[in-house]
């Protein structure tokens, strides 16, 4: 299917800035901003001044539109609306429980249209890199680690999600998906390069679709690692005092401090995803490092926009980028779309499941001994 027109939600932060220069510079389509005030218009991208909150909104998006969601302002009774009409819907948040709400939204949807959630970085390539390790070894158990540098500051809204993230209790997927817990009551560490020191990650929420199988009963816990290091120690120390619920009501306070200081760290992202037996032991892990995460961010939205408009027929209904893109095939349109950023991946299979285990690990419960809770850790 070809799109001849995208409509972008958010599409003036800092990574709707880039899509929209990724999209004028590799496809022909009309490019629509949607906010509340509207802007300057080109001649391929024109401004529609939409309030999002508004029950007429849903009227004002075209049948047929592609639509790519960057803020989580948007009701989510407006994805099911997109795919009700034939659009597709792309949605790039992070959040798990808005994503939930999308989810819901558009699995009870009768139409001809797609939404595709979790695209992005985390989510996004975090889901394929998972999905793909959890495909290939058989793991009941994912972790997946994202290190995010501070060599620059990110948009306001990108900053005042990480506080929000921070005091938001979150649910670890697998069989027993009711217990909540704190952000910060699990922290391990990653390898996230081939050389250097473990890193200290903590566990935070970020949505899970797309990542196990339909059928199989693989848990999936995120991470949150920060370049410098000594970020990440300071927020993992606030988190064990129980300061996460503060940092979260007062995110856009602290939000305003940290984009007054001065940048830390590299800019650069890295991912790292470890899979394991039921028992604990490894059985793979998939590390990818790339540069910029708006950059990263902006250039799998078009690439998902690529591929989805490459073929004659599509999935519909509900969806995640795994349903859509390979590793193989992102990796491709990544390279192309952003050239002169170095993306490298390494993936090892240590062994399946059903092989029996190599370089085992210790385990309690079943799961790594350094992924436990810091004050249950022997």
């Amino acid at each position: 299917m070809k799109f001849s027109s995208i409509v972008l939600l958010g599409g003036t932060g800092d990574v709707g800035r880039r899509v929209v220069k990724l999209l004028s510079e590799h496809t022909d389509c009309r490019i629509f901003l949607v906010s509340r005030t509207g802007g300057t218009e080109t001649d391929r991208v024109r401004h529609l001044k939409i309030d999002l909150g508004a029950e007429a909104a849903r009227k004002e998006i075209p049948n047929g539109a592609v639509v790519v969601n960057l803020t989580e302002t948007t009701p989510p009774a407006l994805s099911a609306t997109v795919v009700r009409k034939g659009g597709v819907f792309i949605d790039t948040s992070a959040s798990p429980d808005y994503v939930s709400a999308l989810e819901r939204e558009i699995s009870v949807v009768e139409g001809p249209g797609t939404g595709i959630l979790c695209v992005g970085t985390a989510p996004g390539l975090s889901t394929l890199l998972a999905a793909d390790l959890a495909a290939r070894t058989g793991a009941t158990l994912v972790d997946v680690g994202i290190e995010l540098g501070m060599g620059r500051h990110y948009g306001r809204a990108a900053t005042e999600w990480f506080f929000h993230a921070l005091g938001t209790p979150y649910c670890p997927s697998g069989p027993d998906r009711t217990n909540s817990i704190l952000p910060g009551s699990l922290q391990r560490t990653f390898l996230f390069g081939r050389s250097g020191k473990p890193q200290l990650a903590v566990g935070i929420g970020f949505p899970d679709q797309g990542i196990a199988t339909s059928g199989t009963k693989t848990g999936v816990r995120t991470f949150l690692a920060v370049d410098p290091p000594l970020v990440t120690r300071l927020v993992g120390g606030l988190l064990r005092l129980g300061l996460g619920p503060s940092l979260a009501r007062h995110a856009s306070a602290w939000t305003r401090v940290t984009l007054a200081l001065p940048a830390l760290g590299g800019a650069r992202t890295r991912l790292a995803v470890e899979g394991f037996s039921s028992n604990g032991s490894r059985v793979g892990t998939s590390r990818l490092t790339a540069g910029d995460q708006a950059d990263l961010t902006a250039a799998t939205i078009v690439a998902t926009l690529l591929e989805v408009g490459s073929g004659d027929a599509h999935r519909t209904g509900l969806t995640t980028i795994s349903d859509h893109m390979s590793v193989e095939a992102t990796l491709t349109r990544l390279r192309n779309l952003l050239p002169s950023m170095a993306i490298d991946i390494d993936t090892e299979i240590t062994s399946k499941v059903n092989d029996g285990a190599i370089d085992r690990r210790p385990a309690r419960d079943g799961v790594p001994d350094d992924a436990h809770p810091a004050s249950s850790r022997r």
